[in-house]
Order: structure tokens, then sequence, then C-alpha cells
């Protein structure tokens, strides 16, 4: 008998109101789309205007939407093939459905200079839901493997 394949998303341990967690999934995979795509104003959609990241390296934080914004555009600008992807895990709604917490495993990478670059890891990331739509308010990235060489 074929295996049915499973919906994306579908391994994604949802808590609390799993409507919410769904929709939270959803945009999630719009947003890894719109890094895919480099759609400056689809990555806007999702983000809270005083959002927060830090980056799983070296990096300095990055705050507000506009200043995130200008950091998706410079590295879209510096690399051809830079990528980036979120993969959720967990998704949590507050009991009273006003946050989220989503946790999973993130993986970036590019080529610069005839090297391949790597890097994988954890993150984590706080949700708000601000009346008409959720979005990101904060990102924190771990970096646990740096690989790479030459293309």
């Amino acid at each position: 008998m074929a295996r049915s394949r499973k919906p994306a998303g579908s391994d994604i341990q949802l808590t609390g109101d799993k409507a919410a967690g769904r929709e939270i999934a959803a945009i999630r995979a719009r947003f890894n789309e719109a890094i895919g795509s480099r759609d400056i104003d689809a990555i806007a959609e999702a983000l809270a205007e005083n959002c927060w990241l830090v980056p799983g390296d070296e990096a300095d934080p990055i705050c507000g939407r506009e200043a995130q914004l200008d950091a998706w555009s410079s590295i879209f600008g510096q690399s051809d093939d830079a990528s980036y992807t979120r993969s959720p895990q967990r998704i949590e709604i507050s009991e009273d459905g006003g946050l989220a917490a989503e946790t999973g495993r993130w993986r970036g990478g590019w080529t610069s200079e005839g090297f391949e670059i790597r890097y994988t890891g954890r993150y984590f990331a706080k949700w708000r839901f601000d009346g008409a739509a959720w979005r990101i308010e904060s990102e924190t990235f771990v970096t646990l493997k740096r690989a790479g060489g030459p293309v």
C-alpha cells in the first residue's frame, strides 16, 4: 500500500489554540518562501514594527522592521544564492491567545569567493497577535554547526 505524504507543517507540535498555531505555521511557510524569492514586501508582512532579531553568531542584534529589511536587502545584494529556512517543530499559543512561542531548527547558506558556507542551529520566535494578524516580535538564533568548503 502506498504511503500518503503528510501536508507541509503537519509534523509541527501545536499546543493551545490549534487554529492559531496552524495560522502561524502558514505565515512561517510564506516567510520562508519570501526569503527564497527575495520578496522584501512579503518579509515585512510577517514582522512587527519593533521586532528584534538576535543572530546566531557574533553579529549585533537587529532592532526594528526597517533595520531587518535593510539587512535582508544587503544579504540578497551580496549573494545570489543566499538561503535561510526556519523549520518549526513546536508552536505554543498562550492561554489568552495573544502570544505564541515557536521553536525549531534553522539553516542558512551561500557561496562566496569560491567557497560554500552552511550554518545550522536552533531558533526561538516570539509572536504577537496585533488584532489583525500574527507578527514576529522577536527571533533568537543559536548557530550549532558551521560547514563548507570549496565549491
